[in-house]
């Protein structure tokens, strides 16, 4: 599944990714979807990627959502999605409402591809390498030689099996974006504090078997992925 809700004339003010995770979750269990298929560790693997621009304030304009999963339960369900279920009101600030929004399809891979570039909607996460039940840390500069192997571990851990799938950093996009990180605001708590997080949008060369490279395009890349991080695109 891979589908992209367009506001249309009606764009969404959203500071924190974790609430348009919120308002998704919502319409995919209004939708016919279990809770735990979802969120939490069993769930299906699925990413989003709010496609926006910059805004007066510490906002973004949310003029469409792009939501992509391998998953046949979300498949199933996406023709049944409804846009006015996508909704939060949420004590960060958040107000999101999906009334008159259009579920339309998006740009899905072919499936017979073996190769190819992709972008990134939203930056992906990469944890750093912890000991024991450590904080998790997040990279603040790309490890440029440890992110292929990174990137496809946690792919083959959503996917439980291996994946026939290489993945490549050109050095020049290294060099350049691999530089400059983003922050993402993903939540904030009751206690005022927030979680903002480092990522990065480095374009990525995929390789492999068709459907492992279909698999890693629709299920997102990095860490959180179900909260709005590592959603791709292809290349123009």
């Amino acid at each position: 599944m891979r589908i992209r809700i367009d506001f249309g004339g009606d764009p969404q003010y959203v500071q924190f990714t974790d609430s348009m995770n919120a308002a998704l979750v919502a319409a995919f269990v209004a939708a016919g979807l279990c809770s735990e298929e979802v969120v939490g560790e069993s769930a299906e693997p699925w990413t989003f990627g709010m496609e926006a621009y910059s805004h007066p304030g510490r906002k973004r304009r949310v003029r469409s959502v792009v939501v992509s999963s391998p998953s046949s339960r979300f498949d199933a369900i996406a023709a049944h999605l409804d846009p006015a279920a996508i909704a939060t009101t949420s004590c960060n600030g958040d107000v999101i409402d999906g009334t008159g929004a259009r579920v339309l399809p998006c740009d899905d891979l072919p499936e017979t591809t073996t190769e190819v570039m992709i972008g990134f909607i939203s930056p992906f996460l990469l944890p750093v390498k912890k000991n024991g039940r450590a904080k998790t840390r997040f990279h603040e500069e790309l490890p440029v030689s440890e992110a292929p192997a990174a990137l496809k571990t946690g792919l083959e851990r959503r996917a439980r099996r291996s994946l026939d799938l290489g993945i490549a950093i050109d050095p020049l996009s290294a060099a350049t974006d691999g530089q400059r990180k983003h922050l993402i605001q993903l939540r904030r708590f009751s206690s005022g504090r927030r979680m903002i997080l480092p990522g990065f949008a480095v374009p990525i060369t995929l390789r492999g078997a068709p459907e492992d490279i279909r698999f890693a395009y629709l299920a997102g890349f990095g860490a959180k992925t179900r909260n709005g991080n590592g959603c791709p695109a292809l290349m123009q």
